[in-house]
């Protein structure tokens, strides 16, 4: 992926000055929209996400995020050094902290950092950097009086930041079984003869409806099929103050209609997160299975489709969060 220069602010949309609990939401926020596994239609989803890495991890270093800053003060931000010999200088960053010269191997790692943004090989010698300043932490621990233990040098919660994916590996029994599911329970709906007590619908055949999408999307994203439901809906939305994750907004509104629940989401996608084709097939998936119902409950198939579907759209939200809890892979997304 061709890129002009580092600039991690840039990467991050960030201000220069930005503090780190900006930096940390931003990236956050980034990862949610260009992780692989969400961007996977992109061919340059890995690098992208390694360069979000990458300035993100650069900017969570107090010293590094220093020396950046000054230069940007001095006007000059985007000022290359060129290093000619790249694996060389790689391998002299590395001799630096084996020698103890912490700061250096930092100077060095910019210089780099500038020529070839996004370089795999980097990270691993930020982490190199940061397991050397551990060590001499602890030596200066021990050789002195006891103290109070050192700062952490990356938030407690770095793990969800950095974890790697695993390839998924659909289990398409388990997306058969979601369809059986749904299937036995129109077959049943249609064999219903109760009486009318909510709307034009029988209690029986609300329950089904019930039972068809809870049931069908916990399997689907169980199978992998689907994405995970916190990366696919759980971005922050809404207006400043008052800002929720965007599945609150969508089951809130899906109460009344999975209509307006699209409506919201399309909303959202063009204004404060990425379209999901995943989050579009769950919509396509239970105005399909809405459709089916509608044919078995023998009555009006527009009112079914936008208001009726409702008991299958809500508890399907239910279903893909908890599905996802056993979704191959990384659950924890």
């Amino acid at each position: 992926m061709p890129v002009e220069s580092f600039d991690p602010w840039r990467t991050l949309g960030v201000p220069v000055g930005a503090r780190p609990e900006e930096i940390r939401r931003a990236f956050r926020r980034l990862a949610r929209r260009r992780h692989p596994d969400v961007n996977r239609y992109s061919p340059h989803a890995h690098d992208e996400f390694i360069l979000l890495r990458q300035a993100y991890e650069t900017l969570m270093d107090d010293e590094m995020r220093s020396r950046l800053e000054r230069d940007a003060l001095r006007g000059d931000p985007d000022e290359l050094i060129i290093v000619e010999e790249y694996d060389v200088a790689l391998l002299d960053a590395y001799e630096l902290l084996d020698h103890g010269y912490i700061s250096e191997a930092r100077a060095l790692y910019l210089d780099l950092a500038r020529n070839r943004p996004g370089d795999p090989q980097l990270l691993e010698l930020l982490d190199a950097i940061r397991r050397a300043e551990g060590r001499a932490a602890m030596r200066s621990t021990a050789a002195s009086a006891p103290a109070a233990p050192p700062p952490r040098t990356r938030p407690a919660d770095a793990w969800r930041d950095l974890w790697q994916l695993e390839p998924i590996r659909v289990r398409w029994w388990l997306t058969g079984l979601a369809a059986i599911v749904v299937a036995g329970c129109t077959i049943l709906l249609r064999g219903v003869g109760a009486e009318a007590v909510v709307g034009p619908y029988a209690l029986p055949e609300v329950g089904l409806a019930v039972l068809a999408g809870f049931a069908g999307a916990a399997l689907v994203a169980a199978s992998g099929l689907l994405g995970s439901f916190d990366w696919e809906l759980g971005a922050t939305v809404g207006d400043a103050g008052r800002d929720a994750p965007a599945w609150i907004y969508l089951g809130v509104a899906g109460m009344v209609s999975p209509a307006l629940a699209l409506i919201f989401y399309v909303v959202f996608a063009l204004t404060q997160m990425e379209w999901s084709w995943d989050v579009g097939c769950f919509f396509a998936a239970v105005f399909a299975a809405a459709t089916l119902m509608a044919w078995a409950h023998h009555g009006d198939l527009a009112l079914t489709i936008l208001v009726g579907s409702s008991a299958l759209f809500v508890p399907g939200l239910m279903g893909w969060a908890f599905g996802s809890i056993f979704r191959p892979g990384h659950w924890w997304q």
